[in-house]
């Protein structure tokens, strides 16, 4: 007997990350990211998840083979030291394809939580930051920021918010100023 295989469903994603994008040049440091389907109703259970690499535009293709046609899903997305941020409502697959950009407003993201990056062309990004992963950008992330400044660290490192492989004070900035602004995550 043969076993039946779900098709595989495709999300084309563009995110910006607060930190690895450059206003001037309108590119952003590639990197990768995690996205996980979640229910969309409560508790938001994870159906899937997949991990793909931004460009510098910031677009990525999350490949899905739990996801299903026809039923809503929150999109949940993660960052090596970003904010998690979740989409603003739940999302339809339709023909095994899904396209969400969440670069053009702050509207896009849960709880309009997402930072002004660039005035033109207007541009959005995850908020950089979270070092830790618990929710929150605050003092215990500027910290460790600090400490691996202080200790001239460098490479492919959680601490280092602006992607160039070295942590050093433009990092300490973003982490300091979303503390400052107690940003945190935001979720249905």
């Amino acid at each position: 007997m043969a076993v039946t295989q779900s098709p595989v469903v495709t999300l084309n994603l563009t995110m910006l990350i607060q930190g690895f994008y450059n206003s001037s040049t309108d590119i952003m440091v590639q990197d990768t990211a995690r996205v996980y389907l979640r229910n969309s109703a409560s508790p938001y259970a994870i159906v899937d998840s997949a991990k793909a690499y931004l460009n510098n535009s910031g677009t990525g293709t999350f490949i899905f083979s739990n996801a299903v046609n026809g039923v809503n899903y929150y999109l949940q997305v993660k960052h090596r030291n970003s904010l998690e941020t979740w989409s603003k409502t739940a999302q339809t697959f339709t023909g095994n394809a899904l396209s969400y950009n969440f670069i053009t407003a702050n509207t896009q993201a849960y709880g309009d939580n997402m930072i002004n990056v660039d005035a033109s062309p207007i541009r959005y990004a995850v908020y950089g930051g979270d070092v830790n992963q618990d929710g929150y950008t605050d003092l215990t992330d500027v910290t460790l920021i600090f400490n691996d400044a202080s200790s001239f660290s460098s490479g492919y490192l959680a601490t280092d918010l602006t992607g160039d492989n070295n942590v050093d004070l433009s990092d300490i900035t973003i982490a300091f100023n979303n503390s400052s602004s107690f940003v945190s995550k935001t979720r249905p």
